[in-house]
């Protein structure tokens, strides 16, 4: 729920002079929403259902992505201040957010709801909540709720930087993360040779040096190779790669003037501890 009025929001938050919030400047239509709902389903695949009040604050395009509990994300509280906790999520690599940009919108009985806006839009919202700590005197801070629209609605720079590919459609629009995605493997399982890409529920992966378990594909990857002449053009573009598929989406084929390569699709399940 959002008012056209436009407020002042004087928030007495210490850290204010973090580069995590963006500044101090009123936001036009701020959400009025509630800033605590009781969620029963933690677990619920819908984010709106599973993120409380955080998923009511967002203003997306499309569906929300995702959302949840800071508890169910296993987010460590105890933070000297709502800026601090804000710092501490956004900073944890799993978390996928945007690590710069939040204003605080909104304060009210121990809350505040942390905003990023992308032309105005709230994309994605942190309710931070302080509790009295018998060990000083002092709140102790946590994120309560969590909720965020598609990556796809953040600026290219963004998802560049989170190492989120975001493709594009024929228009050159930017396509939900939930149709279409691809990013480098993961670090800290010496994956980041490799790059996973996911459409439309099935999983494709190029591994030129070979770091994932065979067991998982049938075919191999191949670097160089001839489009068949049954693949199907998908319509969707990544800088200058398009997606092909083979009929019966065993391969996907990453097709540019120069190459073609083809990327072997996951017959097992793909992830790493």
């Amino acid at each position: 729920m959002r008012t056209a009025s436009v407020a002042a929001l004087v928030l007495l938050i210490s850290g204010c002079g973090s580069d995590v919030i963006t500044g101090n400047q009123p936001v036009h239509e701020p959400y009025d929403g509630p800033l605590y709902v009781r969620i029963t389903q933690p677990d619920h695949p819908d984010p709106l259902v599973s993120s409380g009040a955080a998923g009511k604050a967002l203003e997306c395009s499309g569906d929300l992505y995702s959302g949840s509990t800071g508890d169910n994300l296993g987010v460590i509280g105890g933070h000297g201040s709502a800026v601090d906790a804000l710092e501490s999520f956004v900073g944890d690599e799993a978390a996928l957010v945007p690590g710069r940009g939040y204003r605080a919108e909104r304060e009210e009985q121990g809350r505040v709801l942390f905003s990023y806006d992308v032309d105005g839009k709230t994309k994605v919202a942190i309710i931070v909540a302080g509790e009295s700590s018998d060990a000083a005197d002092e709140a102790a801070w946590s994120v309560e709720t969590f909720a965020q629209c598609d990556p796809a609605e953040f600026p290219k720079a963004v998802t560049d930087e989170l190492g989120i590919q975001v493709w594009v459609d024929r228009t050159g629009e930017r396509v939900p993360t939930t149709v279409v995605q691809s990013a480098r493997g993961p670090a800290h399982c010496d994956w980041d040779s490799a790059t996973f890409l996911t459409f439309d529920g099935d999983t494709y992966v190029k591994d030129p040096q070979g770091v994932l378990p065979a067991k998982w594909f049938n075919i191999t990857f191949d670097a160089e190779t001839t489009l068949p002449h049954d693949a199907s053009d998908t319509g969707y573009r990544l800088d200058r790669q398009e997606l092909w598929l083979a009929p019966d989406r065993s391969a996907a084929y990453i097709v540019t003037q120069q190459d073609v390569e083809r990327w072997r699709a996951a017959t097992d399940f793909v992830g790493c501890a």
